[in-house]
C-alpha cells in the first residue's frame, strides 16, 4: 500500500498545483494531499521501524529519525483534525 499512497498523495498534490495555477481555490485537493501524505509518511515509517525491531529505537538506526520527522507532518503541517476540517468545509460549502 506504501506505492499506492505515493501516487495517490502525488496526484492529489498535482491536482492543486494545477487549480492554484489556473486561478481557482485549492484548499480540498491540497487539504487532502496534506492529509494523506501524512498519514502514509507515518504508516511507512512503522512499518519500517516493525522491521528493525527494538533496534529502529536507537538513535544510532535512522530509522528513529525517520518515524520522528514523520509524525512531526501530522503537527507542523497542520493537524490531521484541522485537514479534515478543512476538506469537511469546503464540501459542504459545494466547492469540490
Amino acid at each position: 500500500m506504501s506505492l499506492v499512497d505515493l501516487i495517490l498523495s502525488r496526484e492529489l498534490t498535482y491536482a492543486a498545483a494545477r487549480a492554484k495555477d489556473s486561478g481557482k481555490r485549492c484548499d480540498i485537493e491540497a487539504g487532502m494531499a496534506k492529509l494523506l501524505a501524512a498519514r502514509a509518511a507515518w504508516s511507512n515509517a512503522d512499518a519500517s521501524l516493525q522491521i528493525h525491531g527494538g533496534n529502529g529505537y536507537a538513535l544510532e538506526c535512522e530509522i528513529s529519525r525517520v518515524l520522528c520527522d514523520a509524525r512531526i507532518l501530522n503537527i507542523f503541517e497542520g493537524a490531521a483534525e484541522i485537514q479534515a476540517q478543512v476538506i469537511a468545509r469546503g464540501l459542504l460549502e459545494g466547492r469540490n
